[in-house]
């Protein structure tokens, strides 16, 4: 590894549902401790209630406005606020606008989250309200992530 200076915008980018997730550092890249992606989610999309058990996730927000589950209790969010979710634990959020929002994802060990992201982006999977598909909740299983009702 050496070190690297990243732009606004560069990185790898996907679509999942109306969200751009553009990693950062991948484990292919040689990130093995950790991955960095940044999200963007208009109003109203965001991440369904969910569990994995093979990473572990740090979520920074640095604009906007989110609605986050954690483990049951629901937390108003904004810039500056971070959130520590250790592997296993039942979360999911939702950006409430008015504005997009922009947060980043620190998940750990890398290489999990960012190969899921890859696989699942070519779904079609909608909004975080939608229930995922039969081939999602595969790819999902895959890598350790199980989809949740509130």
């Amino acid at each position: 590894m050496h070190p690297t200076h990243f732009q606004p915008g560069e990185g790898r980018s996907y679509k999942l549902g109306r969200m751009t997730m553009t990693f950062k550092t991948t484990a292919a890249e040689g990130w093995n401790a950790y991955t960095v992606c940044e999200a963007i989610e208009p109003p109203d999309s965001g991440a369904g209630y969910h569990r994995h058990a093979t990473y572990d996730e740090t979520f920074v927000i640095c604009e906007g406005h989110y609605d986050f589950r954690l483990d049951g209790k629901l937390l108003k969010l904004g810039p500056g606020d971070v959130v520590f979710v250790p592997r296993g634990t039942p979360h999911g959020f939702l950006s409430t606008g008015p504005e997009a929002g922009r947060q980043l994802i620190i998940s750990s060990p890398g290489g999990v989250f960012d190969a899921l992201i890859a696989e699942v982006s070519a779904l079609d999977t909608g909004s975080p309200t939608r229930r995922a598909s039969q081939e999602a909740k595969d790819i999902a299983a895959k890598y350790g992530l199980e989809f949740l009702a509130l």
